[in-house]
């Protein structure tokens, strides 16, 4: 989750930075508010935004896909290895069964003198 962050982040200041100089460029060089020949600025800008968004898409889905190709999926594994552990303690400790469907870490263990 620290990779999505450091890339929202950086995704926002290279925005941030395109704003302030396309919006700098507008403001210099249309006097009026009216169309002029400089309204390639504008194109350009409306054009950057479309391949922004669809490159903010595709990140996102690229990193939904690695999230649970690998991250979720080496939890799958942990989990199902746990639940085989803790089988395995059972069959070792004769626990009964309803003591793996609590969450708890407590085994009980009988000693014998």
């Amino acid at each position: 989750m620290d990779k999505y962050a450091i890339m929202c982040l950086f995704i926002l200041v290279i925005l941030s930075i395109w704003h302030a100089i396309i919006g700098g460029l507008i403001f210099r060089y249309t006097s009026d508010f009216h169309k002029t020949s400089i309204t390639c600025f504008i194109n350009f800008d409306r054009y950057d935004l479309y391949v922004s968004l669809i490159i903010y898409i595709l990140i996102h889905g690229i990193l939904l896909i690695w999230l649970f190709c690998v991250p979720l999926k080496r939890r799958r594994q942990l989990k199902q290895k746990y639940i085989q552990y803790r089988q395995l303690l059972s069959k070792k400790c004769q626990l009964p069964e309803k003591k793996l469907e609590t969450n708890s870490d407590y085994v009980s263990i009988s000693i014998q003198i």
